[in-house]
């Protein structure tokens, strides 16, 4: 992959320490008006790549300032760990190595989801010869609804 097209994917470096510190504020402002308005906030879902910079790094900079915020409250989240096999980028190892570490010291419980194993399952158990991003990403919003669910109904 040439230079160019390498840095046309941005890295945690750049969504965490350039952009997203421009853009970080104005989305927290909005977190924390909606926060404002519920009767009884328990917490916060995060869900989120690693191998992409926006996910990784935009990512990795939202959960800190929430964690700084709203300290008290529960940070969940549902992290997608990248896969060789449907890469779209040569920089998603080095991102989701450096979005890893912000993922311990920032929230209370990660749902590591590896990009492969899903793409395996739903090739080989759900009978999906070529799975897309549309049948992975279907496969996943399964997975972290089930957990949302309640455990036991009334």
């Amino acid at each position: 992959m040439p230079p160019t097209e390498a840095r046309g994917h941005y890295t945690v470096d750049h969504e965490h320490y350039t952009v997203g510190k421009t853009l970080v504020q104005g989305v927290v402002d909005r977190i924390r008006r909606v926060a404002d308005n519920c009767s009884s906030l328990q917490g916060f879902m995060i869900s989120h790549a690693f191998g992409g910079g926006t996910g990784s790094g935009f990512g990795a900079l939202l959960l800190e300032h929430l964690s700084s915020d709203y300290s008290k409250m529960s940070k969940l989240e549902f992290a997608v760990y990248p896969s060789p096999r449907t890469s779209t980028a040569v920089v998603e190892p080095y991102n989701a190595v450096l979005s890893t570490h912000s993922t311990i010291e920032y929230s209370e419980c990660t749902f590591l989801m590896d990009n492969e194993a899903v793409y395996d399952i739903c090739k080989r158990k759900l009978d999906i010869p070529r799975p897309g991003y549309h049948n992975l990403n279907r496969f996943i919003a399964r997975i972290v609804s089930s957990l949302n669910q309640p455990a036991f109904q009334w």
